[in-house]
């Protein structure tokens, strides 16, 4: 069934005169009329009652009226929504980030994104660096929020933010009120670090940061999430290493001393696949530089 015969079908039941029905679709009367004869004939029904005085339509026709509606109200959706599909301004948006950017980065950005993308839908996940590679190459994912530029050229890594690092301590420990301290003169006897079963790219990085202090990483409580995290700091169980986008989060007495070192801080990267044809990953990812810049 041809939906440009629906359309033509629709005008007439509108109208119920072909002369205006065809002036209302730019159009001669003559073709007009054909294309109906043509859509009757696939159908197996007359749609309309033709005298020289009106046109009216038939039972089958009013019976037909409500679904050809159905049909072209459908088909104008789906144009409506690939168009805005194929411009950027609508679809889905598939982003991963790590759970450090929970706190500041996402809220930021979806806050942003929102109001000048206001149809795109999201479908957000919490997934460590090395998974989101994994994820872009195996088209799981659109976008990526990550500690790591990944080494593929399959995957275009662009950094936009470097965040001081700072040690949460609970309300009793020796370093509260303090307003920065050095990796060397922290006690690591009791650190509480992010699981570096889901995160070794994180792990590894503190783990090197510390070893240019002659010191060394290795926390004896670990954890899956920073809210868990803070947590037990807060309970006085231990410090933990956070980046300065977690301090938005503030459990009853943890507070956060900056790290003085020179090269405690951690990059964040927008990853996404080096050819990617979706103009509303290019939007997300201008938004998020254009946050951060």
């Amino acid at each position: 069934m041809n939906l440009q015969r629906l359309r033509y079908f629709l005008a007439v039941a509108d109208e119920l005169h072909f002369g205006r029905a065809a002036e209302r679709l730019h159009m001669a009367q003559p073709p007009l009329s054909q294309q109906i004869r043509l859509l009757e004939n696939e159908l197996g029904v007359q749609l309309f009652d033709r005298t020289t005085r009106k046109v009216t339509l038939t039972a089958a026709g009013a019976v037909f009226q409500p679904e050809a509606e159905r049909v072209v109200v459908a088909a104008d959706s789906a144009e409506r929504v690939m168009e805005e599909f194929r411009s950027g301004e609508g679809g889905l948006l598939r982003l991963a980030f790590v759970d450090s950017a929970s706190f500041e980065v996402m809220p930021r950005y979806l806050r942003a994104f929102r109001q000048g993308w206001p149809k795109v839908q999201h479908d957000l996940q919490i997934m460590s660096s090395a998974n989101q590679v994994d994820a872009l190459l195996a088209g799981e994912i659109d976008l990526g929020i990550s500690r790591t530029s990944p080494a593929s050229d399959r995957i275009h890594a662009s950094k936009f933010l470097d965040e001081p690092l700072y040690l949460a301590v609970g309300p009793d420990h020796r370093l509260a009120g303090k307003s920065r301290i050095s990796i060397a003169k922290l006690d690591v006897s009791s650190l509480i670090g992010f699981d570096r079963r889901l995160s070794p790219t994180l792990h590894d990085q503190l783990q090197q940061l510390f070893a240019h202090a002659d010191s060394h990483y290795d926390p004896e409580i670990e954890a899956t999430e920073y809210t868990t995290i803070l947590g037990l700091v807060s309970s006085g169980e231990g410090s933990a290493i956070v980046p300065n986008g977690v301090r938005t989060f503030e459990p009853e007495g943890v507070t956060y001393v900056r790290l003085s070192d020179p090269d405690a801080q951690m990059a964040m990267y927008v990853t996404r696949r080096a050819v990617e044809p979706l103009r509303v990953v290019a939007h997300a990812e201008d938004t998020i530089h254009g946050l951060f810049a």
